[in-house]
């Protein structure tokens, strides 16, 4: 995947960790927000 910067496509877990941390107090202030798990694939550009 030489269209991120992550450098590789993500997987499973990728999701799971992010849905886990919004579950989490260190997230208790995010509300209503769309979070990008792509590798940073949408801010390196659509090829």
């Amino acid at each position: 995947m030489a269209h991120t910067p992550a450098g590789r496509l993500g997987e499973s877990e990728d999701i799971g960790d992010v849905a886990l941390w919004l579950a989490t107090d260190e997230a208790r202030f995010i509300t209503g927000q769309s979070l990008l798990v792509d590798g940073g694939y949408t801010i390196a550009g659509m090829r």
